[in-house]
């Protein structure tokens, strides 16, 4: 009997459905007393896999876990995860890399069209006087081009946008039927009127928008990260707001995380702030749960996963 030890408690949500019979017959699924670091450390002797969503896995923990095999998550990001020390010790990690591209691609373009059309002055009479911005002829800016961008290509060139991105890979192919322009990170920031980050979190992308980029940007042009929080300087987008030299910004991740209730940023009018929760439709939901499920499956009984992840 395969032991799958539940580490992060928003798994047991209704919305996740991990429960005692989630990964079927041979799987036996641990679920602590308690989510602090004694009852963890307590329960992973005996863990063949550790199922995470937000919760950290660090070295010391799988060096408490001599039976560990797989690290599983229903997310495409595994920055919470010590991926090197894993391949290491020879453990599998997977996540559900793409499941949630289009989901978290959507609520960019909300943003993107809340922001653009100043939809935080409702219940404000002069938003009937005010003018918007219209987005066919823009130029929408894309950092990662990954299943996120990718989709979010497809959605500024339908709105008439031209759609200029940075990737590490810049394959004209990768977004069949968009003509995508690949620019340099210097030119992605003073061409876009809406940048939108989607990039991972890594040593390369961790702070890219400091305060040089800020200042290399429009003053009329719009930021939002869908990404990971680390990638924005928090207080150098604040300074930034401050002195009117954005027009507004749209933030699903914030560094810290959550942002404290009394942070300046959420006192301003053109800064939209979502809890993290992009991802999370009906639809992603039940296709990364699902395959989060195939993936302890398959390496657990030997089997190559559906999703590795190996950088």
């Amino acid at each position: 009997m395969a032991r799958l030890l539940v580490l992060d408690p928003l798994l047991l949500t209704d919305e996740f459905g991990v429960g005692p019979d989630w990964a079927g017959p041979g799987h036996e699924v641990v679920i602590p007393e308690g989510f602090d670091a004694d009852a963890i450390r307590s329960q992973l002797g005996g863990a063949a896999a550790i199922l995470t969503a937000h919760a950290p896995v660090t070295e010391e923990m799988m060096g408490l876990a001599p039976n560990l095999r797989l690290i599983a998550k229903p997310g495409a990001g595994v920055d919470n995860i010590d991926v090197a020390a894993a391949a290491r010790r020879g453990v599998v990690v997977t996540n559900v890399s793409g499941a949630r591209g289009r989901a978290v691609a959507e609520h960019a373009l909300f943003m993107t069209l809340y922001l653009a059309r100043h939809a935080w002055m409702r219940g404000d009479p002069a938003w009937q006087g005010t003018t918007s911005v219209q987005l066919g002829g823009k130029t929408l800016g894309i950092a990662g081009l990954g299943a996120i961008g990718g989709h979010l290509a497809r959605f500024g060139h339908g709105l008439g946008m031209e759609v200029v991105a940075h990737t590490r890979t810049p394959d004209p192919d990768r977004v069949p039927g968009v003509p995508v322009r690949f620019v340099e990170r210097e030119e992605l920031l003073r061409l876009a009127d809406f940048l939108v980050l989607c990039v991972p979190l890594t040593e390369w992308t961790r702070g890219m928008i400091d305060r040089g980029a800020l200042e290399a940007m429009k003053d009329d042009a719009f930021l939002v990260n869908v990404a990971r929080g680390p990638v924005v300087v928090t207080e150098d987008l604040l300074e930034a707001m401050r002195a009117g030299r954005l027009a507004g910004a749209g933030l699903d991740v914030t560094d810290p995380e959550p942002l404290p209730p009394d942070h300046a940023l959420r006192r301003l009018p053109n800064v939209l702030i979502s809890p993290h929760n992009a991802g999370r439709t009906h639809e992603s939901q039940a296709e990364a749960i699902a395959r989060m499920r195939e993936n302890v499956r398959r390496v657990l009984a030997g089997q190559p996963p559906l999703d590795p992840v190996t950088r």
